[in-house]
């Protein structure tokens, strides 16, 4: 049997493709392992309290109204005095309007109903976990407007006067042209 010499030149196609080759499985075994760390890290979310991304918000779930969420850390001790007053005022802040914008929503957001929802994104009928939503936080109106219930509420106001005293603070005026 007659041995084939191989070519100076076959000889570097041959190790130019096995270079090749070593690259690709480096590669698919970077792919894999990113994969996994992304999976691992995922399964986090779930838990109680794992902030996420919503849209432009960031949402955390808590046991309870009892429970704050911990991304009010990163803001003024006023701004979580509000948030510790959502469940007392919820069902007054549920038939108020929200005049920052968020009614009409964003390409990244859904429209908010009501000024409860700049505060709370899913809240249960009975005493269990709420989804606390960041919006608020930053949002000067949402602030102004929930400290307008909880001082109208001290005075004694009905949920319909705080309602109507918002819209006439907040709500446009049609302009007359």
């Amino acid at each position: 049997m007659k041995r084939q010499r191989l070519t100076d030149e076959q000889i570097a196609q041959e190790h130019q493709h096995s270079r090749v080759r070593g690259i690709l499985y480096a590669l698919l075994l970077a792919f894999a392992f990113i994969t996994l760390l992304t999976a691992c890290g995922l399964a986090d979310d779930d838990k109680a309290g794992a902030e996420h991304q919503h849209g432009s918000e960031t949402w955390q779930t808590t046991s309870s109204y009892d429970e704050l969420p911990a991304f009010l850390s990163d803001y003024t001790p006023h701004t979580s005095e509000l948030y510790k007053a959502v469940h007392d005022h919820a069902h007054i802040m549920s038939g108020i309007s929200c005049y920052c914008g968020c009614a009409e929503g964003v390409e990244v957001d859904n429209p908010h109903d009501s000024l409860l929802r700049c505060y709370v994104a899913e809240h249960p009928a009975d005493e269990g976990s709420v989804t606390w939503t960041n919006h608020s936080t930053s949002c000067g109106i949402c602030k102004k407007e929930m400290e307008e219930v909880i001082a109208l509420s001290k005075q004694g106001k009905t949920a319909e006067e705080i309602r109507e005293t918002i819209d006439g603070m907040y709500k446009p005026k049609k302009s007359v042209e």
